[in-house]
């Protein structure tokens, strides 16, 4: 697939909307994003990176604001990844085999590996929700960090925060969902 340049003139000509041409700017970023994602589930057959990157796609296709930059794109990206992250471990919770153990990491870096259960995904969803009842950025940096997968500097550019806001947003995010989730 050929990286498009949105912001070259001479691609105007495109006829794609700016939301294709972002996606097709960003498909390696996502791909890459998911596919660290999955690469830690166990019994995830049914789902693969291409498979991740085109519900999300699909999800965002269906997004009717407008995206303003490359930054906002792959927020909204994340924020489709851990919804269909979230369906996919209900799923996985309706079938009832037993036992399924599902590995995400923290996108911070230190390739720290959590090892939950689609209920766990889903009390985390949940919980989630809560928090960003009490305060919508925490939630966010949660949602970009586990489930996006992204970094620090990453999240920064995203919300339009410095990297040290982003960090202790993590560690009182964290912090509050511990307690919640006990």
């Amino acid at each position: 697939m050929d990286i498009i340049d949105i912001n070259n003139p001479k691609n105007n000509e495109i006829p794609y909307s700016h939301k294709k041409r972002m996606f097709q700017v960003c498909y390696e970023e996502l791909s890459l994003k998911a596919s660290n994602k999955l690469k830690y589930e166990f019994n995830a057959l049914t789902l693969d990176t291409s498979a991740l990157v085109h519900e999300v796609y699909m999800k965002m296709d269906k997004y009717q604001g407008e995206i303003k930059n490359k930054n906002h794109f792959l927020a909204i990206a994340a924020i489709a990844m851990r919804r269909f992250l979230v369906d996919y471990a209900r799923q996985k919770n309706r079938v009832k085999r037993g036992g399924h153990q599902i590995q995400l990491t923290y996108g911070d870096g230190s390739e720290q590996i959590v090892t939950t259960t689609p209920e766990g995904v889903i009390n985390l969803n949940d919980a989630l929700n809560g928090l960003k009842r009490i305060n919508k950025r925490y939630s966010r940096v949660v949602e970009f960090h586990f489930f996006g997968g992204y970094k620090y500097q990453e999240i920064a550019n995203m919300l339009g925060v410095s990297v040290e806001t982003v960090k202790r947003d993590w560690r009182l995010a964290r912090a509050w969902l511990s307690n919640e989730l006990k």
